[in-house]
């Protein structure tokens, strides 16, 4: 089977500079990826649909945790931000049912990877200097 391209190409510009969240948002971008290559095997859409949407909130949900405790000191939007959290995962079930019901997982993937570019290009990065004059405010240990 020939190699498929991937469905997000990882950028320096996705970067916030704060490892741990850069690590997680390439996991994430990771499982997307999954998503899609699975997809073009013709993988069975159930076991699509349960299996990565299953890993991709669970991971979100661990992302978000990290995310909302380095925030939640150091971002005036903490609570706004968290808010995008709570509703991209309510999102996902919607859209995660729309997709078993019309046997498509076509768009659960755009979705996620417009969603996850968006929010890390743009929102993730309203917080970084911001987190980064926190960070280096604290005293080391």
């Amino acid at each position: 089977m020939a190699q498929r391209p991937l469905f997000i190409h990882w950028q320096a510009q996705n970067e916030t500079g704060i490892a741990i969240i850069d690590e997680q948002h390439k996991g994430i971008v990771s499982i997307i990826n999954t998503f899609y290559y699975l997809m073009g095997t013709g993988a069975n859409n159930t076991m699509l649909f349960s299996s990565i949407s299953g890993v991709m909130k669970t991971y979100s949900r661990i992302h978000f945790i990290t995310e909302e405790r380095l925030l939640e000191a150091a971002y005036k939007d903490y609570e706004k931000h968290k808010e995008l959290h709570r509703q991209l995962l309510l999102e996902i079930e919607r859209i995660e049912y729309e997709a078993v019901m019309a046997n498509d997982a076509k768009p659960l993937l755009d979705f996620l990877k417009k969603w996850w570019i968006e929010h890390i290009n743009e929102q993730d990065q309203l917080y970084v200097a911001e987190l980064r004059a926190g960070i280096n405010a604290m005293p080391k240990r």
